[in-house]
């Protein structure tokens, strides 16, 4: 992974012009609707399965299929919620810039979902280096904070309202929510 200080800045006017940031985007995008289609064609396949065989003979196959359906339709879920989150993401990165910054994790905060952290940007002053305590996360919700944030990571949307967050060069997206 490249250090926060050998990935420059892009000066575009979104963070999405941003040749890596693109990328970036858009291979999580296709893991999440590859994932997608994968399981929407073994849901649809159970489904042909257990409409299909009906005759005494065929009835554990018939059986099995049926009971697989539930387990698998709650599957889609997952994809599904990753492909929203990106949605969201995107029109961030599509309608602000890169700003550089650290994120400081706040251990002491409690956040509903995600990791309590504030942002610091070089540029502001020093009473007001520091925004509110905002929530990081994934479109898991889940706490996943990795140190490198804290070395100086990229920030597309408003300071005090939340955005996303990616380390330099676009990579690993989170988002950031006002709590």
């Amino acid at each position: 992974m490249k250090s926060g200080l050998s990935v420059p800045l892009p000066l575009a006017k979104c963070a999405f012009d941003d040749p890596a940031t693109r990328r970036a985007y858009e291979k999580v995008r296709r893991r999440a609707r590859v994932s997608l289609w994968i399981r929407v064609a073994v849901f649809l396949a159970l489904l042909i399965v257990a409409k299909a065989f009906k005759e005494e003979e065929t009835q554990l196959v018939s059986g099995t299929a049926s009971f697989l359906l539930i387990p698998t339709a709650f599957l889609l879920a997952g994809p599904a919620k990753r492909l929203h989150w990106l949605r969201a993401v995107g029109s961030v990165l599509k309608s602000r810039p890169w700003m550089y910054c650290s994120a400081v994790r706040r251990p002491d905060a409690k956040v509903y979902a995600g990791t309590a952290v504030q942002l610091r940007f070089d540029d502001r002053r020093s009473d007001e280096g520091e925004t509110p305590v905002l929530a990081a996360r994934t479109w898991r919700r889940r706490r996943r904070w990795s140190g490198e944030f804290e070395h100086g990571a990229w920030f597309a949307g408003s300071p005090d309202d939340g955005g996303v967050l990616a380390l330099p060069g676009g990579q690993r997206l989170m988002t950031l929510h006002r709590q």
